[in-house]
């Protein structure tokens, strides 16, 4: 790896600035111990509380979760009376799926030509055609297309040609249709409303709701948020898709009136789009317990990247994401680059190549999507997990089981901490854990950032954090086990994290580490050398000045990584450090990387490009 210059600014300290209280307490001491002696010592102790706090308990809980695995392994092996309810194979997957929509198409069968053919017999075409490529599971259901659909009709079931106009008229109205799903489901936007703040030193805002369909005919809502003063429909200026971490909504981009990195980006004149996970924030109620990150890579972000593209007459964005945001974004643009290189794969088998030729877009739309990214910014966002440096990751495995006892459909991590903090004593308690560090067990924030906000906390919890569907927290599970990287959850069990030189190297990436955030820890840097790009460099960044010295560029082919000292997961967002460094150099990485794109420019890029 290409390494960059490390800012660190000495701090020149005389005997002026030196503290009166210490030197008076080493001055009468009968021993001579020196400040570097004392710093020593202190820096044993917090060690010392570290392994007995944190990495003594993380051993200890990954033993517990090993031995018991084993026993359940044995139990299931032995025919004892345990739920499967939530390990549910992938054969029994595709029979579920081929269950249901073999029953839809024996009534259309029945209903247009007067045939009768077996509902099993149906069943076992699809679920033959499903092992043979032909067809794929999307989230977990089977949707097909036009020319799948009259392959079955004319090579599986027989059924004469002249049905087939009727077969597809009420395939089309019975929503089994990928064509037809989209057609009847225009985007639409479907309110709107003003937050006035100019009275508290914020500019004033219009949100716009929007609504859009994925390609499997999913609803999608997700906000748009400008300054009014600032924007101008038609302008040059940059668009911002902010895309939320794990067990999070959009709200944690707009948490409050302060702390508000999408403000923060509305004050700069940019045009900011707040994503929202299926079934969290405002597409609340659309909950799927088995939809994964993969859902969110392949189809949501998808849908809301182009429709901004094509709403803002093909204006391209800039994508910003915090922690699981971030992985989302950068595998995303990933899989379309892949469609290149798919036949190149030397680690792939011909079965894992066939699964995923089903699951990447066309080529032409792949590229087209490409098109549509201008860079991405990553704050916090790991490559792979540790289990056993922190106690947290460990302690969170155990939810393989609790689930499965509790018959659990999402992970609880709202209602366990929303429970905790109604409770008076319990509250104080609660929320006394989360602000502070003892034994470096806070896997969020850093306490030293934060002072001043003791409700901070609170208002996260109320306003940001959300419970998590099995499947999502399941696909982070099985990444904190193997430690191998992140992997797709479905057949082809493609490896993420093992693929990165496939990325395109003309789009910029710009990835935040907090040097004491355990969930995303620094080490993840090691990563940075598989990207193809051709400029990587590193910076560690102590204080504003830090980063007023660094020079952003325009230039497409760089990787660059900012290790912010002191910054825990959650201080890359909110307070202090998150402020004074973070926010001020994401608007500037937008700027410089947006560089000057303008729709003049654009057309005529484009029409170089039609003329070669």
């Amino acid at each position: 790896m290409k390494r960059g210059y490390k800012m660190k600014v000495a701090k020149a300290i005389d005997d002026s600035d030196a503290l009166p209280s210490n030197d008076l307490f080493l001055s009468r001491l009968r021993w001579p111990i020196t400040k570097d002696t004392l710093a020593r010592l202190q820096a044993l102790g917090k060690n010392t509380a570290r392994f007995l706090t944190n990495e003594l308990i993380a051993r200890w809980i990954n033993v517990t979760y090993n031995s018991y695995s084993r026993f359940y392994e044995g139990q299931l092996r032995l025919g004892l009376p345990v739920s499967r309810e939530l390990i549910k194979t992938q054969e029994e997957i595709r029979a579920i799926a081929a269950g249901k929509l073999a029953l839809t198409l024996y009534h259309i069968i029945l209903r247009v030509t007067g045939i009768r053919i077996s509902r099993n017999e149906i069943k076992y075409i699809l679920i033959a055609e499903l092992e043979a490529g032909n067809l794929r599971l999307t989230e977990n259901v089977i949707v097909l297309t036009r020319k799948q659909l009259k392959t079955l009709i004319i090579n599986r079931f027989k059924i004469p040609a002249y049905f087939f106009t009727g077969i597809f008229e009420e395939a089309g109205s019975r929503r089994i249709l990928k064509e037809t799903l989209k057609d009847q489901r225009l985007p639409s936007y479907f309110d709107s409303e003003i937050e006035e703040n100019t009275h508290i030193g914020r500019r004033d805002y219009e949100i716009v709701y929007y609504r859009d369909y994925t390609e499997e005919g999913k609803e999608i809502k997700f906000r748009r948020l400008v300054s009014i003063e600032d924007v101008t429909s038609g302008d040059n200026r940059p668009a911002v898709i902010l895309v939320p971490g794990f067990a999070n909504n959009s709200n944690c981009y707009d948490l409050s009136v302060r702390q508000s990195m999408a403000k923060d980006m509305a004050d700069s004149g940019f045009w900011v789009y707040l994503f929202d996970p299926r079934g969290m924030g405002i597409n609340k109620g659309k909950f799927d317990p088995l939809y994964t990150v993969d859902t969110l890579i392949d189809f949501d972000l998808p849908t809301v990247l182009n429709f901004v593209h094509s709403r803002s007459r093909e204006k391209p964005a800039v994508l910003v994401g915090h922690s699981m945001g971030g992985i989302i974004a950068e595998n995303m643009v990933l899989n379309w680059n892949m469609r290149k290189h798919l036949n190149s794969f030397q680690d792939l088998t011909s079965e894992q190549k066939a699964y995923m030729n089903q699951i990447l877009p066309p080529p032409d739309q792949a590229e087209e999507n490409l098109r549509q990214v201008r860079a991405i910014i990553s704050l916090g966002s790991p490559k792979f997990f540790n289990k056993m440096t922190h106690a947290f990751f460990p302690s969170v495995l155990w939810m393989n089981h609790l689930s499965r006892i509790f018959r659990l459909q999402h992970l609880p991590v709202k209602d366990a901490l929303q429970f905790l903090m109604r409770i008076p004593v319990v509250s104080d308690v609660t929320q006394l854990v989360l602000n502070s560090d003892f034994g470096d067990l806070n896997f969020l924030m850093n306490p030293e950032n934060h002072k001043g906000h003791k409700i901070f906390t609170k208002i996260y919890v109320d306003r940001a954090l959300e419970s998590v569907p099995l499947g999502l927290g399941f696909q982070f599970l099985k990444a904190i086990y193997n430690g191998e990287g992140f992997k797709r959850m479905d057949q082809s069990r493609f490896n993420y994290s093992s693929h990165l030189s496939y990325f395109p190297k003309d789009i910029p990436i710009f990835h935040f580490w907090g040097s004491k955030d355990p969930l995303a820890p620094p080490d993840n840097l090691q990563y940075s050398r598989h990207y193809p790009h051709g400029i990587k460099k590193i910076y560690h960044l102590e204080s504003p000045k830090d980063a007023e010295k660094i020079e952003i560029t325009d230039r497409r082919s760089q990787v660059i990584d900012f290790i912010v000292e002191g910054a825990n997961h959650l201080d890359l967002l909110y307070g202090k450090q998150a402020e004074e460094i973070v926010y001020p150099l994401v608007k500037r990485i937008i700027n410089e990387t947006w560089g000057d794109w303008s729709y003049e420019t654009a057309s005529a890029t484009d029409a170089t490009e039609m003329a070669n």
